[in-house]
């Protein structure tokens, strides 16, 4: 009889040991910023683990082994904008957690020490080619647009930039040129093209000039019915072209009421600063800032826009850059930066 006592002791106190010996999964938890899932464990050994993802279901399973899960470690509605539940299940020897998604979320798993902790990163997938940007390389043709130490032609400068976007964003976003050769493209024209392409997004490309020739530097303007002094005679150039050649740029309507007026200024907007900030910081050129102004090729688009100044074709600094290629693919690149940092 004492044998048999002395066995059921030593049974109990081998499965009580093998449970001690399981490492505890304490706790499940959400961080907002950035979008996290964590699952936190006890002592100091991170265990071994098995991960699967389903994607037709949406569904991360993760199975830890040699652990057990603690009364705090259960199943919880989610239901935030990147998990919708989770779902706990404990087996005789290990745990397992399911992680069902919401739609359009992708995750990044690691590991973390000092505490042991599981992190589940979370983003949201975002099919860059639903969106479409218009690039509008200014002037063209008879339009020379304007001219810095009697040979550089903006037309020409605008262009070479114009491609070098267009390649550094077609992988992501779908394109549309208003013109990709040496033609001349009305202004009102160019507003139509991006309205029936449905763009999300017109950037308008250009080369200021200046009587001083140390006038230097990059900035950007949106569609504003206000604007400054200096805006307003920027503006004023720049429709003097299309006026030049027999279109009345008076007559180009704002499309949208004041409703999306406002939301597309402050989206333009928004571009517009962030753009100059880079640009003028990776160029060496000086920030002029960004500007609202009474653009006619960006007031008949039916959404954002920007109409960015390169530099000044005028000054020997500027249109050393403007004029080389090396220099021309570093202002696309900055600028496809700015326009991806706009939509994701």
């Amino acid at each position: 009889m004492k044998y048999y006592l002395l066995l059921i002791i030593m049974i109990l106190w081998g499965s009580q040991s093998f449970g001690d010996n399981r490492i505890p999964a304490t706790n499940i938890r959400f961080n907002g910023n950035p979008p996290q899932m964590v699952i936190d464990m006890g002592g100091s050994t991170a265990p071994k683990y098995n991960l699967n993802y389903d994607e037709v279901n949406r569904l991360i399973f993760l199975e830890f082994a040699n652990t057990r899960a603690a009364e705090s470690f259960v199943s919880k509605n989610a239901n935030g904008s990147y998990v919708r539940r989770v779902d706990v299940v404990r087996y005789p020897t290990s745990v397992g957690v399911f992680i069902h998604l919401q739609p359009n979320v992708s995750y990044k798993f690691s590991t973390r020490n000092s505490p042991t902790r599981f992190v589940i990163d979370f983003s949201k997938k975002i099919n860059k080619k639903e969106y479409t940007v218009v690039l509008d390389a200014g002037h063209g043709g008879k339009d020379g647009g304007a001219v810095g130490f009697g040979k550089y032609r903006e037309k020409d400068v605008v262009l070479a930039v114009a491609k070098y976007l267009r390649e550094e964003l077609k992988g992501d976003f779908n394109i549309v040129m208003t013109r990709s050769t040496d033609v001349f493209i009305p202004l009102n024209e160019r507003a139509r093209i991006g309205n029936r392409a449905n763009a999300d997004l017109f950037v308008s490309i250009h080369a200021n000039s200046a009587g001083a020739a140390s006038a230097t530097g990059f900035e950007v303007f949106h569609y504003s019915k206000q604007s400054s002094p200096y805006a307003a005679k920027v503006a004023a150039f720049e429709n003097s072209f299309g006026d030049e050649y027999g279109e009345d740029t008076s007559s180009i309507a704002q499309v949208k009421g004041d409703l999306e007026y406002g939301n597309n200024k402050r989206q333009s907007a928004r571009l517009s600063e962030n753009l100059t900030k880079s640009y003028s910081s990776r160029l060496n050129m000086r920030n002029r800032g960004s500007h609202g102004a009474n653009f006619a090729v960006l007031r008949g688009f039916d959404g954002p826009g920007v109409l960015v100044e390169l530099g000044f074709i005028s000054n020997s600094s500027d249109v050393w850059k403007l004029k080389q290629s090396k220099y021309q693919k570093v202002m696309a690149a900055e600028i496809a930066k700015s326009i991806r940092n706009h939509f994701y």
